[in-house]
């Protein structure tokens, strides 16, 4: 949701400071205190007690049910850090979910836990995950991106000390394609969680829930919230000098050279001088580190090789086409653990396409962090017959941004491809590149208009995930865009009569935005209001992820 003039100045005035900007990108966590006054979370807390006794699970609907989580999301604080890492504009997707974690039965308390442990005993009842995992986007299957683009807030509306079993993070993971176990002992818990505590976490940091040792129910709500502008300057209270390490960080390794891009990316600087590139002897050895379980070796490989320009555009390119014509598997298979996790079938590393969250080839990090000298290289593989190259090629596009801009009508080809998840992937660039998207407005009018049964397989709770998942993303598209809402107003409202509500909601936020810089701050008021008090009835009261 978009803030009104009094919200947006109170998130200026309570930006994060360097240090802790630096702190996030390295960590892919900080703790913050919501600042709101003990009766609002006891409100929270005891009308979260009420529906866990008398009513169903909400789901998305934990907002309208419990209105008053809106004062968190409003809080000064809360708005003024995710500002600060997602930039002006950011909104609230509308996934967001209540996590219950209930007391372990009393005979089986007597356990000496780390805080590290993968699937930690939880008790009865509990509805987080104590396995060791990250999330993954619902509907819309977005790519696991190196640069800020989607944060989650976790709220705590009680007193969480470790007993009670916080949430916790492993620091650093949020850089990583997947988990190891090798990365469980460097688990971060926050000590003695007060009420009104809020997590902010990069959203594909790996996290589990812990187990609960006290008599009481510890409670935690979840939301997600997206960036909706790519950065033209620092939005918090810094970032006028390069990269400099933080005083202290949490996580097992030094990425300076992705932390360093990360940096540069948010304050919209341009990229650090070659001088530190290896020479093309080094070549090999790069091109061999990336895709590999070597973390450190594979993100200075990515960023080096990108430093290096012109020289490490045709290896790259040659690299990445070795992934062609393995018939890849567009419907990842997954089996349930024993603690409940679902895991993909086959080797964790292969990088391969799958419905809830996806990581491209190393080298479509390195071609989308070179920037404009990739853009002609990258639009030529669009045009590929393999359709895991023609997604890599529309990702790398999109981390490039605006210069990329060109590459638009070529992506809008794509929004009509035979498999959703190429026409996924190129409106995912869309919303990434943020400009010249009226080139592809043709395209977007027909996918949010028309049906494609093609796109209808593989339901998922009575939703046709495939066609929602390239709507959802079309609707990213254009809020991301130059382009003004008054001009799709029909479009939106159309939306409106959509099967999921996810769609929905994203079409009510572009009918919402402040029109020609039009004073309505009644109408904001109103409106805000009600988005915080809408009701989704499409979910008929199916648990999703």
């Amino acid at each position: 949701m978009r803030p009104d003039g009094n919200r947006l100045a109170s998130r200026l005035a309570n930006r994060l400071d360097d240090e802790q900007v630096r702190r996030y990108i390295c960590d892919g966590v900080l703790v913050l205190d919501s600042g709101l006054e003990p009766e609002v979370h006891r409100e929270i807390f005891d009308k979260l007690e009420w529906n866990a006794e008398h009513e169903f699970y909400m789901g998305n609907n934990v907002l309208p049910r419990i209105a008053e989580l809106q004062q968190i999301l409003d809080a000064p604080v809360i708005q003024g850090a995710l500002t600060s890492i997602l930039g002006d504009g950011y909104i609230l997707s509308p996934h967001r979910s209540r996590h219950v974690s209930e007391p372990l039965d009393e005979a089986e308390r007597k356990l000496m836990l780390t805080g590290s442990e993968h699937g930690a005993p939880m008790g009865e009842g509990s509805s987080g995950n104590s396995a060791w995992h990250q999330d993954g986007h619902i509907p819309m299957s977005r790519a696991r991106y190196h640069v800020p683009r989607v944060a989650m807030i976790l709220y705590f509306p009680q007193d969480t000390p470790v007993e009670r079993g916080p949430t916790r993070v492993i620091p650093g993971t949020h850089l990583q394609p997947y988990l190891r176990k090798t990365d469980y002992p460097y688990a971060f818990v926050a000590d003695d969680i007060k009420a009104g505590t809020c997590l902010l976490i990069d959203f594909d940091i790996a996290h589990a829930a812990l187990t609960n040792l006290t008599d009481s129910t510890r409670y935690m709500i979840k939301f997600i919230c997206l960036r909706t502008r790519n950065p033209v300057g620092p939005t918090w209270d810094g970032g006028e000098v390069g990269w400099q390490p933080p005083k202290a960080r949490l996580g097992q390794y030094d990425h300076t050279r992705a932390w360093s891009y990360i940096w540069d990316w948010m304050r919209a600087a341009p990229r650090s001088a070659v001088n530190n590139a290896a020479g093309s002897n080094e070549m090999p050895r790069l091109i061999g580190s990336l895709n590999g379980t070597d973390q450190p070796a594979r993100l200075e490989a990515i960023y080096e090789l990108a430093a290096m320009g012109d020289d490490a555009i045709a290896p790259l390119m040659e690299s990445l086409l070795t992934n062609a014509g393995q018939e890849r598997e567009f419907t990842c298979p997954y089996i349930l653990d024993k603690w409940g996790e679902y895991v993909p079938v086959g080797d964790p590393n292969e990088r391969r396409w799958n419905d809830v969250a996806y990581t491209l080839q190393d080298e479509a990090y390195a071609l989308g962090a070179m920037g404009e000298v990739a853009v002609g290289p990258l639009m030529e593989l669009l045009g590929h017959e393999d359709a895991w190259i023609k997604i890599n090629a529309a990702f790398a596009l999109g981390e490039i941004g605006a210069p990329a801009a060109c590459a638009v009508p070529d992506l809008a080809k794509l929004v009509d491809h035979e498999l959703h998840q190429v026409a996924r992937a190129s409106l995912d660039a869309m919303a990434c590149i943020g400009t010249n998207i009226r080139a592809a407005l043709p395209a977007i009018r027909k996918v949010l208009t028309v049906d494609n049964p093609a796109w209808q397989e593989g339901r998922v709770a009575g939703q046709r995930y495939g066609e929602v998942g390239v709507r959802f993303n079309a609707l990213c598209a254009l809020l991301n865009s130059d382009i003004d809402m008054d001009e799709v107003d029909d479009l939106m409202v159309a939306c409106l009569d959509n099967v999921n509500g996810y769609v929905q909601a994203l079409a009510v936020e572009a009918l919402t935005r402040p029109r020609n810089g039009e004073d309505r701050s009644g109408l904001t008021q109103a409106l805000h209001y009600l988005k915080a008090h809408r009701w989704d009835h499409t979910l008929n009261g199916e648990r999703l992820l």
